[in-house]
């Protein structure tokens, strides 16, 4: 029977996790989430990762009171976990590593001494989440490290209530940044962007990012990218599509959109078209390029001629139209 307190932190909770959904960066917003969850269920360590495979390989992985290897350690480790296959057959219902392996058997296991005894875990409350949306699947482990301190039936109650808004609250905050932007602007240049992990796993799409991948891949199949992820900052053409690159720590914004005259510039000329759009003089973008202003104002032209413009009114025209295409 969960207590007053219990329930008004815990709504508290859920109602943190999306309000602040705008304030906190992509990268960054899973571990903000489970130091959230620490005030409700008390954990020393934890672990979310994700992917499209049912078996819990991972894709994107985060933690916290861990270190960078516990993923692969984890994968290395999952034929052998016993817990993997109850968190599987019940996804929602958080599994309490006690149910599934008695403490005796567990503290002898092979699991244990390769995986969790080098970590300090002592106790596991794990649950697995699947999303129709885009795929994923997603584990969240709570682990503690004093033996004695397990975890009850009312904070697996607690994990099994929270889980779908963990999950759903970091969909949430994904449209948004997609959607919005980080100060609540529109953000024209991300009308078809999805955040996407490094394998091209979707964790939040537009409609219209999916409309035009049908549209140009009609031969694609699953939840996943039909193109492989390009370096950071970059735009590259790729089946008649603009496809642009941004990273966001472990995690990337896919931006598509129909390639426009500005695509035919070189990296150099679209510096040029960036600053000067920006209000830049040819002094300021020469100091940039370490080149005289006079070196400035040729490419400039050669611009203008390039894309069959004659003013910089008319150049910062061409780029809104191109952003919002």
């Amino acid at each position: 029977m969960m207590t007053t307190d219990t329930v008004a932190n815990t709504d508290a909770l859920i109602g943190t996790l999306y309000r602040e959904a705008t304030r906190i960066p992509p990268a960054q917003y899973r571990v903000w989430a489970l130091e959230q969850l620490s005030r409700v269920i008390e954990f020393d360590a934890a672990f979310w990762g994700s992917g499209n495979s049912a078996d819990m390989h991972f894709h994107y992985a985060c933690h916290i009171g861990l270190d960078d290897q516990y993923a692969q350690q984890l994968k290395q480790t999952l034929p052998i976990n016993p817990i993997k296959n109850a968190v599987i057959s019940s996804l929602g219902r958080p599994v309490n590593m006690q149910d599934v392996i008695d403490d005796d058997t567990f503290y002898q296991s092979p699991v244990y001494q390769q995986l969790f005894k080098p970590y300090g875990i002592e106790r596991i409350l794990a649950a697995g989440h699947f999303d129709h949306d885009n795929g994923l699947y997603s584990l969240i482990s709570l682990y503690r490290f004093d033996r004695q301190h397990v975890f009850t039936e009312q904070e697996r109650n607690l994990q099994a209530r929270l889980i779908f808004h963990l999950v759903n609250a970091v969909s949430h905050a994904f449209f948004l940044h997609l959607r919005v932007g980080s100060a609540l602007q529109q953000t024209q240049d991300h009308a078809t962007s999805a955040i996407c992990d490094r394998n091209g796993c979707f964790h939040e799409v537009q409609p219209r990012f999916v409309a035009l991948l049908n549209q140009y891949f009609p031969n694609r199949r699953g939840v996943t990218l039909p193109f492989t992820i390009g370096k950071d900052q970059t735009t590259t053409e790729i089946n008649n599509l603009a496809v642009s690159f941004k990273s966001l720590g472990e995690l990337v914004l896919v931006t598509l959109r129909l390639p426009g005259p500005l695509d035919s510039l070189s990296r150099r000329e679209s510096q040029i078209v960036e600053w000067v759009c920006k209000g830049l003089t040819f002094k300021e973008v020469g100091r940039q390029l370490n080149v005289a202003p006079s070196t400035v104002s040729n490419h400039l032209y050669r611009i203008y001629d390039k894309v069959g413009i004659n003013s910089r009114s008319e150049l910062a025209q061409l780029v809104d139209s191109q952003r919002a295409g």
